[in-house]
């Protein structure tokens, strides 16, 4: 059973002022306690070092939020607000105000005129709307964190796919075969984020898509769910997996027990998927670097069902 990640959260944040009226005469800036998130704005420094990427990226948009009069955030960091995967972005995104639209200090905003329904709140901050928000990442981003994101909001029933769509109608029409293609193609059945960029890649190779989450028993009795079925004409079927932890330390962790035990657990797992079909794992290395993912699915015979497409280079960053 894979186990849920609790959602990141910002680190709290002091703005210089409110640190001189509790400590008249203070220099926030030579504070090595403190780190700048923005021009005015403080986190303490040992608290963000040891936070994750997403809790830092949301840190950042906190910082914004604190120092722009009512911001209302888009893209990647709506995604982020919302608590869906997002991706690396490098800046903070905004919306709205079509007076302006330019990219300052690390935030991107663009000009554009939302509709009511298209801007909420989430935690004190104006973001856009869900669908909204994975609608323009689906046309103006990199498919994977597209399909990824979508994936996640369609498997926890945040939106529907109808709602992205409607949406999306109500944006620029630039990117739209872009977005219309990442929305066809997300499924709710994934269950992570590999699983998301396995299938992006696995289609951007020119391989047959697989099936998802399908159900095998084997010997032991044991259900055990598989990531991926593909069927191999006149062989039996192979079941992919794709393993985001590649050490059974981190297995372990993950399942509270030893990493003997977890060990045990995966040859029994294996076990049983061989007793129908053969088994086949790949990890984060194999998405990133298409050569080894095209590789392993060449030798276990997967079939290719239409050229490679070109320019698979990406923007994006796996999840750390």
């Amino acid at each position: 059973m894979k186990r849920k990640l609790a959602p990141a959260a910002a680190v709290p944040l002091q703005r210089a002022r409110e640190i001189g009226q509790v400590l008249p005469g203070a220099q926030p800036e030579r504070d090595a306690s403190l780190a700048r998130v923005r021009h005015g704005v403080y986190a303490d420094a040992a608290a963000l070092e040891a936070s994750t990427d997403d809790a830092r990226y949301l840190t950042r948009i906190h910082a914004v939020n604190a120092v722009r009069d009512r911001p209302v955030f888009a893209r990647e960091s709506a995604l982020a607000v919302h608590g869906v995967p997002f991706g690396r972005p490098d800046a903070v995104h905004t919306t709205g105000d079509r007076r302006t639209a330019h990219k300052k200090a690390g935030v991107v905003h663009s000009s554009v005129e939302l509709a009511p329904d298209d801007v909420v709140e989430v935690g004190g901050l104006r973001v856009c709307s869900l669908a909204f928000a994975l609608a323009e990442v689906a046309r103006r981003g990199d498919p994977l964190d597209a399909v990824s994101a979508l994936d996640f909001a369609l498997r926890e029933r945040r939106v529907t796919k109808r709602q992205v769509l409607e949406a999306l109608q109500r944006q620029s029409r630039r990117g739209h075969d872009a977005a219309h293609w990442a929305i066809a193609f997300a499924d709710g059945r994934g269950e992570s984020v590999g699983e998301s960029w396995s299938r992006v890649r696995i289609f951007q190779l020119g391989f047959a898509a697989p099936e998802l989450q399908r159900w095998v028993t084997g010997p032991t009795g044991r259900d055990r769910r598989v990531d991926m079925t593909f069927e191999r004409p006149g062989r039996r079927p192979l079941y992919g997996e794709f393993d985001g932890a590649v050490k059974y330390g981190a297995l372990a962790n993950q399942a509270g027990t030893t990493g003997a035990k977890a060990l045990a657990e995966e040859k029994l797992r294996d076990d049983d998927l061989l007793f129908t079909g053969d088994p086949a794992h790949w990890v984060w290395l194999d998405v990133l670097q298409l050569s080894r993912l095209d590789a392993l699915l060449t030798a276990h015979g997967v079939p290719r069902v239409r050229p490679a497409l070109l320019g698979l280079a990406s923007r994006s960053r796996p999840p750390t």
